[in-house]
């Protein structure tokens, strides 16, 4: 009986044994591929580094090459640049995509090799501007729209000729992923023309492709589908007040986050926050999206910000990036006046907050 017992007993602990040896490679198979998930692994951890009007300090110069040096040392991986073409107002067809002189090719190609010989990652996404210097809400490329079908043929070939363009540059200088569109709400709607102009950018462009919608707008793109990311600009109103606490904007962000999550389970795509930005100041979390600089300068708000975001997002495996709005190529620049209550986290508290949530401390 002992001796039957005794057998009963070495089969038991070696089913044991191979249980404990099969569990991990269960739970390696089911888990999320590394590089993919979690605060420290993010593919993208992006900043947006936007670029200055004036040839030697725009793209391409070497006060941008010390700003990737700076880049670097917070613990950003790739940088999104910005392209732009622009329209006379908002309901002309015309796409005018005659590069700005400050950004000719060749400035965007050694500002995107100057970036990958420090190891970044580039992002290129184009904007359309309007209007010159007027920032004329009424004007904004979100209400860009053309009900007659003529003219959104129109508009659709212009745009395409930009887009292409810059898709072609992607190509050539190796960049890693490409965004074919900003912010267009009144046109993202038009998904037949959408796969279209994504189709032909396949056809000249072999990386990864991504929309960047204006917020929960997202839910309402039905082209998903046939890119590689959810793009989403993630300006969300995360509170009412001004100095609110971490508890608060923590849950001013779950207002959303289920619907991302939803939106990347429905698709089964990841996503990126293809923009995400905060002024210092206060009530900066009110509207984050507003330009407006109003108001008293507050570091720790935006801070604050930066770490409920990183509270929120930090275990969410099917968040792929995000891209801090915004350093520029040159801080000393006619931009140095933006800086006390603007979007750029450069200097600030917020910088030491995403430089931690990156997994570089300075």
């Amino acid at each position: 009986m002992s001796e039957l017992l005794g057998k009963h007993q070495l089969k038991f602990i070696l089913f044991i044994l191979v249980l404990l040896a099969v569990i991990p490679l269960i739970t390696a198979s089911n888990s999320v591929p590394s590089g993919e998930a979690g605060s420290n692994s993010f593919k993208y951890k992006g900043a947006v580094l936007a670029h200055i009007h004036r040839i030697g300090n725009g793209y391409g110069s070497r006060p941008s090459k010390a700003m990737h040096s700076h880049l670097s040392s917070v613990g950003y991986d790739t940088v999104q640049l910005n392209t732009f073409a622009y329209m006379r107002n908002r309901k002309e067809t015309e796409v005018i995509s005659d590069r700005d002189p400050t950004m000719a090719e060749k400035y965007m190609v050694a500002e995107i090799e100057n970036l990958q010989e420090l190891g970044f990652k580039v992002m290129l996404k184009p904007h359309i501007w309007i209007g010159g210097h007027n920032l004329d809400s009424d004007n904004w490329r979100n209400k860009i729209d053309f009900e007659d079908p003529l003219e959104r043929k129109e508009w659709f070939s212009s745009y395409g000729k930009f887009i292409l363009s810059e898709a072609e540059l992607a190509e050539e200088t190796g960049v890693e992923i490409f965004v074919v569109g900003t912010e267009l709400v009144g046109m993202c709607k038009y998904t037949k023309e959408w796969k279209a102009l994504i189709s032909d950018v396949r056809d000249v462009y072999s990386g990864k492709l991504t929309y960047a919608a204006e917020g929960m707008n997202a839910k309402k793109i039905e082209f998903w589908n046939v890119l590689d990311y959810i793009g989403i600009d993630a300006y969300f109103p995360l509170s009412k007040k001004s100095n609110p606490t971490l508890k608060e904007l923590v849950s001013g962000w779950y207002k959303y986050e289920p619907a991302v999550r939803e939106l990347s389970r429905k698709y089964n795509k990841k996503v990126i926050f293809t923009e995400i930005g905060y002024k210092s100041v206060e009530g900066t979390t009110i509207k984050p999206w507003e330009w407006s600089k109003d108001g008293k300068v507050s570091q720790e708000e935006q801070a604050l910000a930066y770490e409920a975001t990183s509270v929120v997002f930090n275990d969410k495996p099917y968040l792929a990036g995000v891209f801090v709005w915004k350093y520029f190529t040159d801080m000393n620049s006619y931009e140095r006046g933006n800086i006390p209550r603007g979007f750029t986290p450069y200097g600030k508290k917020a910088e030491t907050i995403i430089s931690g949530w990156f997994g570089s401390q300075q």
